[in-house]
């Protein structure tokens, strides 16, 4: 899609439908749900997936009602003027200053099949005591997924959409504007973070860099979540500095799942979504690796992270001594390559 983009120089919105409509029905369709986005982006969703319909008849009215509930947002006010344009019967038309429109779009487009689960958690214990709520990101669809770890799967509470750094990931050092991945504490927030209000209301720490993350000599500090000025709904896909910026009211709401010094972030470049069933198997798999087992997992109190095939598997120790770190190699291992204590 992002290298379609740069083609674009001036032309017409609806000729980028066979693109657009390639992410639409390429995704993982099916049995879909929508509870877990709140409802402007649920409708913002609903408006771009209607102005890629056979017809659009819907798309005009549902842009409106986007409008109405969040007028800040830039994206809503371009689907409307640009079904508008449709529906005079005249060209539509995206500007080298839209693509950024576009992109969001496509970010947009995505939805988690229901039930299904992701492949970046491996294994939860029933006691870990490491927050009841994970935060997921999948930097390649600019979203953020909270998860409730109350039992031993994870089940989807919240979607979140959010900007991620200018120059993309993964982050290697000081001002490259890339975000990391990785496995990360969520430490303290910051209230009015910036004198400007640039980065919102609330901003919430992150312990960037890890042991592994010094290990490997990655540099750089001050990873927040955090919101937007006032006056806009969201920043485009990659706009930050290398942090995660959401819209202020969903900053105020991951507030509500957090757990200072506990609670933690899976930064992944992108996310498997799984069948329970497949799931299973891929959890069995990756512990193998690790000579590890469900039963292992429970009687050890740990919780098991993928971030990429490039980074160690994380685990997440909590025992009477307190909180831990470790990093396992990929393949099959004798203990971890790397402990860190919290």
């Amino acid at each position: 899609m992002v290298s379609t983009i740069r083609m674009f120089k001036l032309t017409s919105f609806y000729s980028l439908l066979p693109t657009l409509v390639l992410v639409f029905t390429a995704g993982l369709w099916g049995q879909l749900g929508q509870a877990a986005l709140n409802p402007t982006d649920a409708l913002l969703q609903k408006a771009i997936e209607n102005s890629l319909s056979p017809g659009g008849h819907e798309a005009l009215p549902t842009a409106r009602a986007v409008r109405d509930i969040e007028p800040r947002s830039r994206l809503a006010h371009w689907l409307e003027a640009q079904n508008v344009l449709a529906a005079s019967g005249l060209a539509t038309q995206v500007k080298k200053g839209d693509l950024d429109l576009v992109r969001e779009s496509e970010a947009r487009l995505h939805r988690v099949p229901e039930g299904y689960l992701p492949a970046n958690i491996i294994a939860l214990a029933e006691n870990l005591n490491i927050g009841r709520y994970l935060l997921l990101s999948d930097l390649s669809i600019s979203r953020i997924y909270i998860f409730d770890l109350a039992q031993k799967k994870p089940s989807l509470v919240r979607e979140i959409y959010s900007s991620i750094g200018l120059a993309g990931a993964v982050k290697l050092r000081e001002g490259d504007r890339k975000t990391p991945i990785g496995v990360y504490r969520l430490m303290k927030e910051i209230r009015n973070p910036r004198p400007d209000g640039f980065l919102g209301d609330l901003a919430i720490t992150l312990d960037y860099p890890n042991a592994e993350d010094r290990l490997a000599q990655r540099t750089g500090s001050g990873i927040w979540i955090h919101g937007v000025p006032q006056e806009v709904h969201v920043r485009p896909p990659r706009s930050s500095d290398g942090c995660l910026a959401v819209a202020n009211a969903d900053m105020e709401m991951i507030r509500n799942y957090v757990e200072f010094g506990k609670t933690h972030i899976v930064i992944a470049p992108s996310i498997q979504w799984l069948s329970p069933a497949d799931w299973r198997l891929h959890q069995q798999e990756r512990l193998s690796r690790m000579g590890m087992t469900q039963q292992s997992v429970q009687l050890t109190n740990q919780a098991v992270f993928f971030v990429s095939n490039s980074r160690p598997i994380v685990a997440i120790q909590r025992d009477p001594q307190g909180l831990r770190r470790m990093y396992w190699a990929q393949q099959q291992a004798a203990g971890p390559m790397l402990v860190e204590d919290l």
